[in-house]
C-alpha cells in the first residue's frame, strides 16, 4: 500500500513537471535554457555598463522569450542606442533605430502596465530619431496623456508641443490645434509648478520655524528643485516656439463674438482664453505686448472672473481696469491674484504690475516696496529693477536742495538698469537705451565743481527713493 502510494505521488509529481516545463516553454521560448542563459549573460554585461556587447544575448531573448523577463525591455534603449552608436552601416543602423522605437509597443503588448510612462518615452525617441515624423511622435505622446493626464515627466510635455509646432509647419495642424495642444501642455505645467511649490513652501516653512530637515527631507527639497527647474525649462521652451506662431490676429480668429456667445459660461473656454489673450511678449525694443487690446478681451475677462475666481481671471479684471485707467480697482484686482498664486515667478509678475498700477496713482512708496517683494520672489529678474529705474529717473527735482542733488536720481536709476543687465539678459537692449537716456540728463560737471561735488563723492537720496550713489561724470 505504501509503495502504491508512493508511485501515485511520484506519477502526480511527473505530470505537473510536464505541465510545468510546457507553461514555461510559452514564456521562454522554445529553448528555456539558452533563453535563461542569454539573459544571465546581457544582465551582467548591462550591470558593468558594456552595453553594446550585451546586444547579441539580448536580442535572443527579445526575439525568442521576450515574456520571460521584463527587463529585456527596460534595458533596450541603453543597450541598442549603444549599439547604434557603434554601427557605420546606414542599413543596419535603421534597423536598429526601428527596434527600438518598436519596442515599446512590443513591451506593453507582453507587459501591460506604466502606459503613460511608456508611451512618453516612445514619443521622445520618435522625435530624436525621425524628425520628418512628428505624427507619430505626437499620437505617442497623446497615449501617454490619456493614460496618465498631467502625471507625466516635463521632458513629455516639452515634446507635445514641440512636435504640435512641427506639425503646424508642415501644415497638418492649424492653429486651433496648436492652441489646443498648449492648453493641454500649459494646464500641465501650471498644475505641476504649484505641487513641487507647495511641497518646497512646506519645507521653507519648517526652516522658517527654525525646524532642521532630516536627511531624507534634504534630498526631497533637492529634488523637488531639480523637478520644478524641468518644468521651468519647459515653459520657456514652449513660450518661444510659441511665440512666432501666436499673433492677436490668430488668436482674434479663435476668440470673438460667436466663440464667446457659444462659450459665455463654459469656465474652461474662459480660463483658456483669458490666458492667450493675457500672454505676454517680449519685443525688439525690450517691452512687453500682449492682446488685451483686443475688443473680445473686456468679455472674457469680466466673465471668466464671475464664474470663477482664480489668479488667471483676477489678474484679466486687472488689466481691463488698467485699459479703462481704474487703478485703485487694478491694485486690488493684482493684489488678489497674487495672493491666490501659488507658482512665485507668476506670483511676482503680479506684485510688480501693482507696482505699475500704484506708480500711476502716486504711492511711489508703495511701488518701490512691491518692485522688491517680486524681485525677491524671482531671482535673476530685471524687470523690477528696469521699473525702479524709470521711477528714480520720474523723480527729478523732486528731492535735493541744488541742482546736482535734484539730478542725483540718474546715477541711482542707472545703477538699477546696470545691476538689471547684469542678472537678466533679456532686458539687456532696454536697459541699454534707457541707460543712455539718462546718461545726458546727468548734471553739469562744471556746475557740480562750482558745489564742491566731484567724482567718487557720495550722495544720500532721500525720500521714498531712500538710495546712496557714487557721482561718476
Amino acid at each position: 500500500m505504501k509503495t502504491q502510494n508512493k508511485f501515485s505521488l511520484l506519477l502526480a509529481a511527473g505530470f505537473f513537471l510536464i505541465a510545468l516545463g510546457a507553461k514555461a516553454q510559452g514564456k521562454f521560448g522554445t529553448d528555456s535554457v539558452k533563453c535563461w542563459e542569454s539573459t544571465n549573460i546581457y544582465y551582467q554585461l548591462y550591470k558593468s555598463k558594456q552595453y553594446a556587447s550585451a546586444f547579441d544575448s539580448w536580442k535572443y531573448v527579445y526575439e525568442n522569450c521576450p515574456a520571460a523577463y521584463k527587463n529585456t525591455f527596460i534595458f533596450a534603449p541603453a543597450i541598442l542606442e549603444s549599439k547604434m552608436s557603434k554601427v557605420t552601416d546606414a542599413t543596419e543602423k535603421a534597423e536598429l533605430e526601428e527596434m527600438l522605437l518598436m519596442s515599446y509597443d512590443k513591451r506593453l503588448e507582453v507587459f501591460p502596465g506604466k502606459e503613460g510612462y511608456v508611451y512618453g518615452q516612445k514619443g521622445l525617441k520618435f522625435l530624436e530619431y525621425r524628425k520628418d515624423e512628428p505624427q507619430k511622435a505626437y499620437d505617442a505622446f497623446m497615449l501617454a496623456y490619456q493614460a496618465d493626464g498631467y502625471d507625466l515627466p516635463a521632458a513629455v510635455f516639452n515634446g507635445m508641443f514641440i512636435s504640435a509646432a512641427r506639425l503646424f509647419n508642415d501644415k497638418v495642424f492649424t492653429i486651433e490645434d496648436v492652441f489646443n495642444t498648449y492648453n493641454i501642455v500649459s494646464e500641465a505645467i501650471e498644475k505641476n509648478n504649484n505641487t513641487l511649490n507647495r511641497e518646497l513652501e512646506a519645507y521653507r516653512t519648517k526652516v522658517e520655524n527654525g525646524e532642521v530637515l532630516s536627511d531624507k527631507e534634504q534630498k526631497d527639497t533637492a529634488k523637488l528643485g531639480r523637478e520644478l527647474s524641468r518644468y521651468d525649462i519647459v515653459d520657456l521652451n514652449v513660450e518661444k516656439t510659441l511665440g512666432p506662431i501666436v499673433s492677436c490676429d490668430r488668436l482674434n480668429l479663435m476668440y470673438n463674438d460667436d466663440t464667446f456667445e457659444q462659450n459665455k459660461t463654459n469656465p474652461d473656454w474662459l480660463r483658456r482664453a483669458s490666458k492667450m489673450l493675457q500672454k505676454e511678449r517680449r519685443d525688439e525694443e525690450g517691452e512687453m505686448s500682449d492682446c488685451t487690446d483686443l475688443p473680445i478681451f473686456f468679455k472674457v475677462a469680466e466673465a471668466s472672473y464671475k464664474l470663477d475666481p482664480n489668479p488667471i481671471s483676477a489678474r484679466a479684471v486687472g488689466k481691463l481696469a488698467i485699459s479703462r485707467k481704474d487703478y485703485s480697482k487694478a491694485i486690488e484686482y493684482f493684489t488678489q491674484a497674487g495672493s491666490l498664486e501659488v507658482d512665485p515667478k507668476k506670483k511676482a509678475d503680479d506684485f510688480l504690475k501693482v507696482a505699475y498700477t500704484q506708480q500711476k496713482v502716486g504711492n511711489l512708496g508703495g511701488a518701490k516696496a512691491n518692485c522688491l517683494k517680486a524681485a525677491s520672489l524671482r531671482k535673476g529678474w530685471g524687470d523690477p529693477y528696469v521699473l525702479l529705474a524709470q521711477m528714480y529717473a520720474s523723480a527729478e527735482g523732486t528731492w535735493g536742495s541744488n541742482v546736482v542733488e535734484k539730478k542725483a536720481v540718474y546715477w541711482a536709476a542707472m545703477d538699477k538698469l546696470s545691476y538689471a543687465k547684469s542678472i537678466d539678459p533679456e532686458v539687456a537692449s532696454k536697459c541699454n537705451r534707457l541707460y543712455s537716456i539718462y546718461q545726458k540728463n546727468l548734471p553739469d560737471k562744471s556746475v557740480a565743481f562750482q558745489l564742491s561735488v566731484k567724482d567718487g563723492d557720495k550722495i544720500n537720496i532721500g525720500s521714498w527713493i531712500n538710495e546712496t550713489v557714487v557721482v561718476k561724470f
